[in-house]
């Protein structure tokens, strides 16, 4: 099933098997977490594919929100160990999730 907040993930995540494959595990973990709050899977996949996208397809991630205090303080922080990986993390989980959602981390 498909929520109406979701952004449909743009092409070059659907030409990287690694992407559709996180991509359907991501739907698989929802679809887990209706049986029990307890599974905590959905937010494991969610971070595996964020770290995918920061590190092997960097250039296809959004630049640096405007509005954003997590994007703030990783402005001033840039530079410390882990940063910058952290920074385009937070930045790649709004090409798959709701814009709510995916500032959260």
């Amino acid at each position: 099933m498909h929520s109406p907040d979701l952004p449909v993930p743009p092409p070059f995540m659907w030409a990287c098997p690694r992407c559709t494959a996180l991509l359907v595990d991501i739907a698989d973990a929802v679809t887990m977490s209706t049986f029990s709050d307890l599974y905590e899977g959905t937010l494991r996949c969610q971070m595996m594919l964020a770290s995918h996208l920061a590190h092997e397809h960097l250039a296809e991630v959004p630049e640096p929100h405007e509005d954003c205090e997590r994007c703030d303080f990783y402005r001033k922080c840039t530079g410390s160990q882990g940063i910058d990986d952290l920074w385009a993390e937070h930045r790649a989980r709004e090409l798959f999730l709701p814009k709510s959602v995916a500032r959260l981390l």
